[in-house]
């Protein structure tokens, strides 16, 4: 079976704080901002989440932070 990606899919921007850690509860509140807005999908940690200046780990946090806010209610692109 193929999976062909439709809708309105944004590249997440990745929220930080003061000591440029990320933000994880403004993350969540991205993510809850943009399902009400109607997305079809959610790629976190892309071209637009400074991938290039995060480390593994924290990829892989922000990951887990965007899977369990979404509860299943559109894809996840990561």
């Amino acid at each position: 079976m193929s999976f062909i990606a439709r809708g309105i899919i944004p590249a997440m921007v990745t929220p930080f704080d003061k000591q440029g850690k990320v933000n994880k509860d403004g993350l969540r509140k991205l993510v809850d901002y943009l399902i009400e807005g109607g997305v079809h999908g959610l790629f976190p940690v892309g071209s637009q989440g400074e991938f290039y200046a995060l480390e593994k780990e924290e990829k892989k946090k922000i990951i887990e932070v965007v899977l369990d806010q979404v509860k299943g209610k559109v894809p996840i692109y990561a």
